[in-house]
């Protein structure tokens, strides 16, 4: 993982080819400092075709408004293109900040990565490779 912005490290990976899925995985605090870069990151694997994401946020110990809103803005803007975004591995303490700003309905949360996959491919696309 590489750290650009104070207290956030970005690690990205194309874990699907057909159709392409990036994994984005976060690591530390997401505030307004790394918000950036993760745009950057964002549009990069946009530009490269990818409409699903699997949104690791495993190893974070914080979210800011402003990255839930941008994870928000991608929910929305996928869905609406026939892709997607799930959220893997959301600490208890993230999923209440979630549950405070009323969010969770809009976001797609899961707790193991094969689940995670099924749901960004359907069932009956291999979700292994």
């Amino acid at each position: 993982m590489t750290e650009k912005a104070a207290g956030l490290r970005l690690r990205e990976e194309t874990i699907h080819n057909d159709p392409i899925v990036s994994l984005l995985e976060l690591e530390g605090r997401f505030d307004a400092e790394g918000l950036p870069q993760v745009l950057a990151e964002i549009e990069r694997c946009r530009a490269a075709g990818s409409k699903r994401f699997l949104v690791d946020l495993e190893k974070v110990s914080f979210i800011g408004s402003a990255g839930i809103g941008i994870f928000l803005s991608l929910v929305e803007e996928l869905n609406g293109e026939g892709g997607g975004v799930v959220f893997l591995g959301v600490p208890e303490a993230i999923r209440r900040i979630f549950d405070v700003l009323n969010v969770l309905e809009f976001l797609d949360l899961r707790d193991r990565k094969e689940s995670a996959m099924k749901t960004l491919l359907g069932a009956s696309v291999d979700a292994t490779t």
